[in-house]
């Protein structure tokens, strides 16, 4: 793989920090709404509870290709 300048490094990096940032957010949304004692049928909790670990994979995958960025740059 070709190396890049630092600079170009750290804005790909902060790029990936930035979508981290996301992924960890909406979990957490979805892990509240999933935990929260007036939301309706356990299904919608249940549907929410599986978005959050849905989110919390994706922002692992993010980790994965930032440390593949660090890695490899």
């Amino acid at each position: 793989m070709a190396k890049t300048n630092s600079r170009s490094k750290a804005d790909i990096l902060r790029e990936f920090e930035t979508m981290k940032s996301f992924e960890l957010s909406a979990r957490d949304l979805y892990a509240k709404i999933a935990a929260d004692a007036g939301v309706g049928p356990q299904k919608i909790k249940t549907a929410f509870a599986s978005l959050a670990a849905d989110e919390q994979r994706h922002a692992d995958l993010v980790q994965e290709i930032i440390n593949l960025v660090n890695d490899a740059m």
